[in-house]
């Protein structure tokens, strides 16, 4: 039987126990709970940065890097996911669904703990009936700062584990793990995106998808920006869905910035910054793709939309 936070505490058990390689630190919370820092108060790593993804995805994606050409000059990694069952994967498990804290950085939980709790106000399980139970929950967080023995209890009594079966993984942004683990959510926002559009993701047969890794700067608001505009301008999505034709044509513009985002051409950290740093205050629409295109294994016709922003890019990675 299925279960994602079991399939991701093998992830987790490997971090746990190559840590000093993957640059991660381990620490045991006063409450029992299990923090795994991957980029605050250490470097992280490539690898750390994939198996962070992996878990965040309760271990349903396969997950690699590669190369993205920038321009003539420059190239940078990247990475690509590749899911067969996104509901689960992105939806039930990846997107950043758990407020747990209010304000400026407010801390929003993502990862496998969420099918446990699936709270009021996490509305992406409306996407998905997928829910489980487990006697041991993963959390993941981006954040500039620990979780407190609070919050760890919080998600402990939630998930009804015990808080020493509670594992934590955290990086901010200012670090590798981050840049690459956010750019590895180019599937869900995907999957979003079609789910406001009216488009029923259930529908999606196999996805993939790529983007850039951002270069990061030793500032939480600069490399907050850089790579969220690595998704925003950067990313390509390929999807293979069981629709029409006419539903695959009408929802394409919608998934999009080019055709959707009302700050299409802005880079992200002036956006975020006009809504207050809270993500809960930037509309849905700027969360979108670069470009996409969509086969359909009933006609065999293909579509495709947006484009790779390379001129945002340059802007924001460069300067």
């Amino acid at each position: 039987m299925l279960n994602i936070n079991a399939k991701a505490m093998k992830v987790v058990r490997e971090i746990i126990e190559d840590a000093d390689a993957l640059g991660c630190k381990v620490i045991k919370m006063d409450c029992g709970a299990t923090l795994i820092d991957m980029g605050i108060n250490c470097e992280g790593s490539w690898k750390a940065g994939v198996l962070f993804t992996r878990a965040s995805m309760g271990d349903m994606s396969t997950v690699t890097l590669g190369e993205f050409r920038l321009n003539e000059d420059y190239t940078f990694a990247s990475v690509e996911v590749l899911v067969n069952k996104p509901l689960i994967a992105c939806m039930a498990s990846q997107i950043a669904g758990w407020k747990l804290g209010d304000g400026e950085f407010a801390t929003i939980g993502s990862g496998p703990a969420r099918s446990i709790a699936h709270v009021d106000s996490d509305w992406y399980f409306e996407m998905t009936d997928y829910r489980e139970e487990n006697n041991e929950a993963v959390l993941c967080l981006q954040d500039v700062k620990y979780p407190t023995d609070q919050m760890a209890m919080e998600v402990a009594k939630a998930c009804k584990v015990k808080p020493e079966d509670t594992y934590i993984l955290i990086s901010d942004s200012t670090c590798v793990v981050a840049s690459i683990q956010v750019s590895g959510r180019m599937l869900e926002q995907t999957c979003h995106k079609m789910f406001e559009k009216g488009f029923d993701a259930g529908q999606i047969v196999m996805i993939r998808g790529t983007a850039p890794i951002a270069p990061i700067v030793k500032d939480e608001m600069k490399s907050m920006g850089r790579i969220n505009d690595a998704l925003i301008y950067g990313s390509s999505v390929e999807i293979w869905v069981d629709a029409s034709d006419e539903a695959i044509e009408k929802v394409i513009p919608g998934l999009v910035g080019k055709t959707s985002s009302p700050c299409y051409g802005q880079l992200f950290e002036d956006v975020f910054e006009k809504a207050g740093r809270d993500f809960f205050y930037v509309d849905h629409d700027v969360h979108s793709l670069g470009r996409v295109q969509i086969h359909n294994i009933n006609t065999g016709k293909a579509f495709c939309g947006g484009e790779i922003n390379y001129k945002v890019l340059e802007k924001s990675f460069l300067y």
